[in-house]
């Protein structure tokens, strides 16, 4: 009982914290990859601790994915020492920028760490994020 009591707990705050991160989100375009998906990541409200950066990054896709999504919002941490990263929340919008109604929101269940790869997004990614906010 506790165990599904304190997920969902979890699941609430990772909602509400990103309701009102949308809100106030400054989202900073970082990089394009090969398909045409934008990458983008909210600097204001980054965060870090030790060597973890939390950060909310939007992504828009060039076409549909298989659940109708045209962007896709994610909670990620990125490990700077390590140079990996994991996605702790997602949410689909049908349209480009979060447009429309919410397709689907939630709490990724075992969030595990991907290495980054020489030339790949996560890369990209983890260098502006790690950059910027360990200046």
């Amino acid at each position: 009982m506790f165990i599904s009591n304190h997920r969902l707990i979890v699941a609430i705050i990772f909602w509400f914290a990103g309701v009102i991160s949308a809100q106030a989100a400054v989202m900073s375009s970082v990089t394009t990859d090969a398909q045409g998906n934008h990458y983008l990541l909210d600097t204001e409200g980054m965060t870090r601790k030790g060597y973890l950066v939390y950060v909310w990054q939007l992504q828009n896709l060039a076409k549909r994915n298989e659940q109708g999504a045209l962007s896709i919002r994610t909670q990620v941490e990125f490990d700077c020492r390590f140079r990996q990263s994991r996605v702790m929340w997602v949410t689909l919008y049908p349209e480009a920028d979060e447009g429309g109604a919410v397709i689907s929101s939630e709490l990724v269940s075992n969030p595990q760490w991907v290495p980054a790869q020489t030339g790949d997004v996560a890369e990209t990614l983890i260098d502006y994020a790690c950059r910027r906010i360990m200046r």
